[in-house]
């Protein structure tokens, strides 16, 4: 067999497992374009989207107005480049002593990333440790896929940081809301707690995705 040959063998099976890898990649989750679902082996990117849609602002979004800070989320039904891509994206500012509570997205694992300031993550894994960092101006942490964590801000003024989750539509569960929203029985019996107390704690629950700092006894 010359060189030729086991070259041309070579590309074949090359090509051939491209195509096996293309083949096994399933549907994005995420957002229809005009009813039909994007599938990664029909297009590069959405249909519609123009070059300069591929660099967008990210401040210029609204942002959504917590107690302790603002989220400036960019998701592929607000950035048509995104759509399709399996990707989404938050800027997070938050006052001293505010926290993004606890929370956990069902569809992706959450790259972070500091811009400012120093914060307090941790997130709990399925056999109940509890992993903790600090994390600083310039460092990144990991939330892996579905597993409850939380940020505070523990510096001195305003923190940033910006959230990359792997998934263009990554859902989020907040532990408040999840709280508030279960049969008070239910939990009761989980928590071995007399159900009165149950009621009274979920009628306290702070709506918001992010809270104050500091204590407060409204909460």
């Amino acid at each position: 067999m010359n060189v030729f040959s086991v070259l041309l063998i070579a590309g074949c099976v090359a090509v051939s497992s491209a195509a096996n890898l293309r083949r096994e990649e399933g549907p994005v989750m995420g957002y229809p374009t005009a009813g039909v679902p994007i599938l990664p082996e029909h297009l590069d990117f959405a249909d519609g989207v123009e070059t300069s849609d591929f660099v967008f602002d990210v401040l210029e979004r609204t942002p959504n107005q917590g107690q302790g800070g603002t989220v400036q989320g960019r998701e592929s039904v607000n950035t048509p480049a995104l759509q399709g891509q399996g990707i989404a994206l938050s800027l997070f500012t938050v006052e001293e002593g505010g926290q993004n509570l606890i929370h956990y997205h069902p569809r992706a694992t959450e790259l972070l990333y500091v811009i400012k300031g120093t914060i307090e993550v941790g997130f709990t894994d399925t056999t109940g440790t509890l992993h903790a960092n600090t994390v600083k101006a310039g460092q990144a942490t990991v939330f892996p896929r579905a597993l409850l964590h939380f940020q505070r801000n523990i510096g001195k003024g305003t923190s940033q940081y910006i959230s990359m989750l792997n998934s263009e539509n990554p859902g989020v569960m907040s532990f408040p809301r999840v709280f508030a929203t279960l049969p008070a029985d239910i939990l009761a019996q989980a928590l071995r707690t007399p159900i009165e107390d149950i009621k009274a704690l979920q009628s306290r629950v702070v709506p918001p995705q992010l809270s104050a700092g500091g204590e407060n006894p409204d909460y």
